[in-house]
Protein backbone atom coordinates (compact mmCIF):
# COMPACT_ATOMS: atom_id res chain seq x y z
CA UNK A 1 0.00 0.00 0.00
CA UNK A 2 2.96 2.32 0.60
CA UNK A 3 3.87 2.02 -3.06
CA UNK A 4 0.49 3.34 -4.13
CA UNK A 5 0.53 6.13 -1.55
CA UNK A 6 3.86 7.26 -2.93
CA UNK A 7 2.52 7.04 -6.47
CA UNK A 8 -0.49 9.15 -5.48
CA UNK A 9 1.74 11.88 -4.05
CA UNK A 10 4.02 11.87 -7.10
CA UNK A 11 1.19 11.89 -9.64
CA UNK A 12 -0.77 14.61 -7.83
CA UNK A 13 2.36 16.77 -7.70
CA UNK A 14 2.75 16.26 -11.44
CA UNK A 15 -0.85 17.01 -12.39
CA UNK A 16 -1.76 19.99 -10.20
CA UNK A 17 1.27 22.24 -10.88
CA UNK A 18 0.94 21.52 -14.58
CA UNK A 19 -2.44 23.20 -14.58
CA UNK A 20 -0.98 26.38 -13.12
CA UNK A 21 2.06 26.37 -15.42
CA UNK A 22 -0.10 25.88 -18.47
CA UNK A 23 -1.97 29.10 -17.69
CA UNK A 24 0.56 31.45 -16.17
CA UNK A 25 -2.28 32.83 -14.06
CA UNK A 26 -4.83 31.03 -11.95
CA UNK A 27 -6.82 28.82 -14.28
CA UNK A 28 -10.33 30.15 -14.94
CA UNK A 29 -12.91 27.61 -16.03
CA UNK A 30 -16.20 29.38 -15.20
CA UNK A 31 -17.49 32.95 -15.06
CA UNK A 32 -20.69 34.90 -14.47
CA UNK A 33 -20.36 36.91 -17.70
CA UNK A 34 -20.01 36.33 -21.41
CA UNK A 35 -18.35 38.94 -23.61
CA UNK A 36 -19.72 39.20 -27.14
CA UNK A 37 -17.99 41.29 -29.82
CA UNK A 38 -20.07 43.48 -32.11
CA UNK A 39 -20.40 42.25 -35.73
CA UNK A 40 -18.54 45.36 -36.91
CA UNK A 41 -15.58 44.49 -34.68
CA UNK A 42 -15.47 41.00 -36.18
CA UNK A 43 -15.38 42.49 -39.69
CA UNK A 44 -12.52 44.98 -39.30
CA UNK A 45 -10.45 44.94 -42.51
CA UNK A 46 -7.29 42.87 -42.12
CA UNK A 47 -7.79 42.45 -38.38
CA UNK A 48 -8.92 39.36 -36.48
CA UNK A 49 -10.14 40.04 -32.93
CA UNK A 50 -10.89 37.45 -30.27
CA UNK A 51 -11.88 37.76 -26.60
CA UNK A 52 -10.28 35.13 -24.37
CA UNK A 53 -12.90 34.65 -21.69
CA UNK A 54 -10.69 32.80 -19.24
CA UNK A 55 -8.51 35.81 -18.41
CA UNK A 56 -10.45 38.66 -20.03
CA UNK A 57 -7.68 39.06 -22.59
CA UNK A 58 -7.94 40.45 -26.11
CA UNK A 59 -6.15 38.65 -28.91
CA UNK A 60 -5.39 40.71 -32.00
CA UNK A 61 -3.97 39.28 -35.22
CA UNK A 62 -3.33 41.46 -38.29
CA UNK A 63 -2.96 40.51 -41.92
CA UNK A 64 0.21 41.18 -43.89
CA UNK A 65 0.53 44.81 -44.86
CA UNK A 66 -1.87 46.03 -42.14
CA UNK A 67 -0.73 48.24 -39.27
CA UNK A 68 -2.86 48.63 -36.15
CA UNK A 69 -2.36 51.01 -33.22
CA UNK A 70 -4.28 50.17 -30.06
CA UNK A 71 -5.11 53.09 -27.78
CA UNK A 72 -4.92 52.85 -24.00
CA UNK A 73 -6.93 54.08 -21.04
CA UNK A 74 -5.93 57.72 -21.72
CA UNK A 75 -6.49 57.37 -25.48
CA UNK A 76 -2.70 57.27 -25.88
CA UNK A 77 -0.94 54.98 -28.40
CA UNK A 78 -0.47 51.78 -26.44
CA UNK A 79 0.41 48.93 -28.81
CA UNK A 80 1.44 48.83 -32.46
CA UNK A 81 1.07 45.68 -34.55
CA UNK A 82 2.32 45.55 -38.12
CA UNK A 83 4.76 44.01 -40.61
CA UNK A 84 7.69 44.81 -38.31
CA UNK A 85 6.20 42.95 -35.31
CA UNK A 86 4.47 44.01 -32.10
CA UNK A 87 5.67 47.15 -30.30
CA UNK A 88 4.69 48.65 -26.94
CA UNK A 89 4.91 52.33 -26.03
CA UNK A 90 6.96 52.95 -22.86
CA UNK A 91 5.28 56.36 -22.52
CA UNK A 92 1.83 54.74 -22.38
CA UNK A 93 0.25 54.65 -18.93
CA UNK A 94 -1.60 51.50 -19.97
CA UNK A 95 1.60 49.70 -20.96
CA UNK A 96 3.30 50.51 -17.67
CA UNK A 97 0.27 49.82 -15.45
CA UNK A 98 -0.25 46.44 -17.15
CA UNK A 99 3.52 45.78 -16.82
CA UNK A 100 3.96 45.12 -20.50
CA UNK A 101 7.02 47.40 -20.59
CA UNK A 102 8.67 49.64 -17.99
CA UNK A 103 8.20 53.39 -18.06
CA UNK A 104 10.41 55.13 -20.61
CA UNK A 105 10.56 57.30 -23.69
CA UNK A 106 10.50 54.92 -26.66
CA UNK A 107 8.68 52.12 -28.44
CA UNK A 108 9.93 48.63 -27.56
CA UNK A 109 9.53 45.58 -29.74
CA UNK A 110 7.94 42.78 -27.71
CA UNK A 111 7.11 40.19 -30.41
CA UNK A 112 8.17 39.40 -33.94
CA UNK A 113 4.87 38.16 -35.34
CA UNK A 114 1.67 39.96 -36.22
CA UNK A 115 -0.33 38.75 -33.22
CA UNK A 116 -0.60 39.59 -29.53
CA UNK A 117 -2.87 38.80 -26.58
CA UNK A 118 -2.97 41.22 -23.67
CA UNK A 119 -4.97 41.62 -20.47
CA UNK A 120 -7.45 44.41 -21.18
CA UNK A 121 -8.67 46.27 -18.10
CA UNK A 122 -11.79 47.45 -19.90
CA UNK A 123 -12.98 43.85 -20.02
CA UNK A 124 -13.53 43.71 -16.26
CA UNK A 125 -17.28 43.02 -16.06
CA UNK A 126 -19.65 45.45 -14.33
CA UNK A 127 -21.41 44.52 -11.11
CA UNK A 128 -24.86 43.60 -12.35
CA UNK A 129 -27.52 41.67 -10.46
CA UNK A 130 -29.84 40.94 -13.37
CA UNK A 131 -29.41 38.32 -16.06
CA UNK A 132 -28.86 39.58 -19.60
CA UNK A 133 -27.10 42.62 -21.04
CA UNK A 134 -25.04 44.26 -18.32
CA UNK A 135 -22.84 46.81 -20.05
CA UNK A 136 -20.60 47.69 -22.97
CA UNK A 137 -16.87 47.92 -23.62
CA UNK A 138 -14.99 49.95 -26.24
CA UNK A 139 -11.32 49.81 -27.28
CA UNK A 140 -10.25 52.49 -29.79
CA UNK A 141 -7.77 51.50 -32.50
CA UNK A 142 -6.27 52.97 -35.66
CA UNK A 143 -6.11 50.70 -38.73
CA UNK A 144 -3.64 51.99 -41.32
CA UNK A 145 -4.13 55.46 -39.87
CA UNK A 146 -7.91 55.37 -39.83
CA UNK A 147 -9.82 55.38 -36.53
CA UNK A 148 -11.88 52.30 -35.67
CA UNK A 149 -13.14 50.60 -32.54
CA UNK A 150 -13.27 47.14 -31.00
CA UNK A 151 -16.55 47.04 -29.09
CA UNK A 152 -18.83 44.51 -27.51
CA UNK A 153 -21.35 43.71 -24.81
CA UNK A 154 -21.24 42.12 -21.36
CA UNK A 155 -23.96 39.55 -20.74
CA UNK A 156 -24.57 38.20 -17.26
CA UNK A 157 -25.36 34.48 -17.42
CA UNK A 158 -27.79 32.89 -14.97
CA UNK A 159 -26.17 30.69 -12.35
CA UNK A 160 -26.99 27.01 -12.72
CA UNK A 161 -29.20 25.18 -10.25
CA UNK A 162 -26.96 23.23 -7.90
CA UNK A 163 -29.52 20.86 -6.42
CA UNK A 164 -29.89 18.52 -9.46
CA UNK A 165 -26.16 17.82 -9.39
CA UNK A 166 -26.25 17.26 -5.64
CA UNK A 167 -29.18 14.85 -5.98
CA UNK A 168 -27.38 12.96 -8.76
CA UNK A 169 -24.22 12.68 -6.63
CA UNK A 170 -26.16 11.40 -3.62
CA UNK A 171 -28.01 8.86 -5.79
CA UNK A 172 -24.75 7.61 -7.28
CA UNK A 173 -23.16 7.26 -3.85
CA UNK A 174 -26.25 5.46 -2.55
CA UNK A 175 -25.96 2.98 -5.41
CA UNK A 176 -22.29 2.43 -4.62
CA UNK A 177 -23.10 1.91 -0.94
CA UNK A 178 -25.73 -0.69 -1.85
CA UNK A 179 -23.42 -2.55 -4.22
CA UNK A 180 -20.43 -2.56 -1.89
CA UNK A 181 -22.33 -4.71 0.61
CA UNK A 182 -21.75 -7.66 -1.72
CA UNK A 183 -18.11 -8.53 -1.14
CA UNK A 184 -17.57 -10.31 -4.49
CA UNK A 185 -18.44 -7.03 -6.24
CA UNK A 186 -16.05 -4.80 -4.33
CA UNK A 187 -12.94 -5.26 -6.44
CA UNK A 188 -14.77 -4.83 -9.75
CA UNK A 189 -16.73 -1.87 -8.40
CA UNK A 190 -13.55 -0.14 -7.22
CA UNK A 191 -11.84 -0.67 -10.56
CA UNK A 192 -14.90 0.53 -12.49
CA UNK A 193 -15.28 3.67 -10.38
CA UNK A 194 -11.58 4.44 -10.69
CA UNK A 195 -11.71 4.11 -14.47
CA UNK A 196 -14.87 6.24 -14.70
CA UNK A 197 -13.37 8.95 -12.49
CA UNK A 198 -10.07 8.93 -14.36
CA UNK A 199 -11.68 9.16 -17.80
CA UNK A 200 -14.00 11.95 -16.62
CA UNK A 201 -11.08 13.92 -15.15
CA UNK A 202 -9.01 13.51 -18.32
CA UNK A 203 -11.97 14.69 -20.41
CA UNK A 204 -12.50 17.75 -18.22
CA UNK A 205 -8.82 18.71 -18.14
CA UNK A 206 -8.48 18.33 -21.91
CA UNK A 207 -11.60 20.28 -22.84
CA UNK A 208 -10.74 23.11 -20.42
CA UNK A 209 -7.20 23.27 -21.82
CA UNK A 210 -8.53 23.69 -25.35
CA UNK A 211 -10.51 26.82 -24.43
CA UNK A 212 -9.00 28.72 -21.50
CA UNK A 213 -5.32 29.20 -22.34
CA UNK A 214 -4.46 32.89 -21.81
CA UNK A 215 -2.37 32.98 -25.01
CA UNK A 216 -5.42 32.17 -27.09
CA UNK A 217 -3.94 28.87 -28.21
CA UNK A 218 -4.26 25.41 -26.73
CA UNK A 219 -2.61 24.53 -23.41
CA UNK A 220 -0.63 21.62 -24.86
CA UNK A 221 1.48 21.23 -21.72
CA UNK A 222 -1.62 20.54 -19.66
CA UNK A 223 -3.04 18.13 -22.24
CA UNK A 224 0.29 16.34 -22.62
CA UNK A 225 0.79 16.01 -18.88
CA UNK A 226 -2.71 14.64 -18.43
CA UNK A 227 -2.14 12.14 -21.21
CA UNK A 228 1.16 10.92 -19.76
CA UNK A 229 -0.32 10.54 -16.28
CA UNK A 230 -3.33 8.70 -17.70
CA UNK A 231 -1.07 6.35 -19.66
CA UNK A 232 1.06 5.54 -16.60
CA UNK A 233 -1.97 4.81 -14.44
CA UNK A 234 -3.58 2.77 -17.22
CA UNK A 235 -0.48 0.58 -17.43
CA UNK A 236 -0.69 -0.01 -13.68
CA UNK A 237 -4.33 -1.09 -13.97
CA UNK A 238 -3.57 -3.46 -16.85
CA UNK A 239 -0.46 -5.10 -15.40
CA UNK A 240 -1.53 -5.49 -11.78
CA UNK A 241 -3.85 -8.19 -10.50
CA UNK A 242 -6.08 -8.83 -7.51
CA UNK A 243 -5.78 -6.52 -4.52
CA UNK A 244 -2.98 -4.56 -6.18
CA UNK A 245 -5.24 -3.65 -9.11
CA UNK A 246 -7.96 -2.47 -6.72
CA UNK A 247 -5.43 -0.28 -4.90
CA UNK A 248 -4.21 1.12 -8.23
CA UNK A 249 -7.82 1.98 -9.13
CA UNK A 250 -8.02 3.81 -5.81
CA UNK A 251 -4.96 5.85 -6.75
CA UNK A 252 -6.51 6.70 -10.12
CA UNK A 253 -9.70 7.77 -8.37
CA UNK A 254 -7.88 9.88 -5.80
CA UNK A 255 -5.94 11.71 -8.52
CA UNK A 256 -9.15 12.28 -10.52
CA UNK A 257 -10.92 13.69 -7.47
CA UNK A 258 -7.96 15.93 -6.60
CA UNK A 259 -7.78 17.33 -10.14
CA UNK A 260 -11.53 17.99 -10.25
CA UNK A 261 -11.41 20.14 -7.11
CA UNK A 262 -9.91 23.04 -9.09
CA UNK A 263 -12.94 22.99 -11.42
CA UNK A 264 -15.79 23.06 -8.89
CA UNK A 265 -16.60 26.65 -9.86
CA UNK A 266 -18.46 25.28 -12.90
CA UNK A 267 -21.33 24.41 -10.55
CA UNK A 268 -21.98 27.99 -9.38
CA UNK A 269 -21.06 30.06 -12.47
CA UNK A 270 -23.17 30.12 -15.60
CA UNK A 271 -20.51 30.58 -18.29
CA UNK A 272 -18.26 27.52 -18.51
CA UNK A 273 -15.05 27.90 -20.54
CA UNK A 274 -14.77 24.45 -22.06
CA UNK A 275 -14.83 22.84 -25.48
CA UNK A 276 -17.84 20.89 -24.16
CA UNK A 277 -21.32 22.33 -23.54
CA UNK A 278 -21.67 23.59 -19.98
CA UNK A 279 -23.87 20.70 -18.82
CA UNK A 280 -21.44 18.07 -20.14
CA UNK A 281 -18.45 19.88 -18.59
CA UNK A 282 -20.24 19.88 -15.22
CA UNK A 283 -21.09 16.21 -15.62
CA UNK A 284 -17.43 15.36 -16.30
CA UNK A 285 -16.27 17.29 -13.23
CA UNK A 286 -18.96 15.72 -11.06
CA UNK A 287 -18.16 12.18 -12.19
CA UNK A 288 -14.44 12.74 -11.66
CA UNK A 289 -15.06 13.93 -8.11
CA UNK A 290 -17.73 11.44 -6.99
CA UNK A 291 -16.46 8.32 -8.78
CA UNK A 292 -12.85 9.15 -8.00
CA UNK A 293 -13.48 9.74 -4.30
CA UNK A 294 -15.61 6.60 -4.06
CA UNK A 295 -12.91 4.47 -5.70
CA UNK A 296 -10.26 5.89 -3.38
CA UNK A 297 -12.42 5.14 -0.33
CA UNK A 298 -13.31 1.60 -1.45
CA UNK A 299 -9.66 0.74 -2.07
CA UNK A 300 -9.04 1.04 1.68
CA UNK A 301 -11.61 -1.61 2.59
CA UNK A 302 -10.00 -4.38 4.68
CA UNK A 303 -10.98 -7.01 2.12
CA UNK A 304 -8.24 -5.77 -0.18
CA UNK A 305 -5.54 -5.70 2.50
CA UNK A 306 -6.21 -9.04 4.20
CA UNK A 307 -3.54 -11.61 3.38
CA UNK A 308 -4.73 -14.56 1.35
CA UNK A 309 -5.53 -17.51 3.59
CA UNK A 310 -3.71 -20.73 2.92
CA UNK A 311 -5.98 -23.52 1.75
CA UNK A 312 -5.75 -26.57 3.96
CA UNK A 313 -5.66 -29.92 2.31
Amino acid sequence: MRLFAGALIAVSALVLPAQAMAHGRTATVALDYRLVLDPASLALPGVHVRVLDGDRDVQLRVARGVRVVVRGILDEPFLRIGPDGVWANEESATATVDRIVPSGKKWVRIASGGSIAWHENQLAPPHATHVGQAGRFRIPVDINGRPAVIAGTFYRVARPAFWPWLVAAVALLAGVAAAVRHRPLRAGLTIGLGLAGGLAALTAVTTFAVRDAPTGGIAWLQIGTGGVVAAVLAVLLVRLRGRARAHAAGVVGAVAAAVSLSSLSVFWHGAVISALPASLARAACGLALVCGAAAAALSFLPDFDEPARAVRR
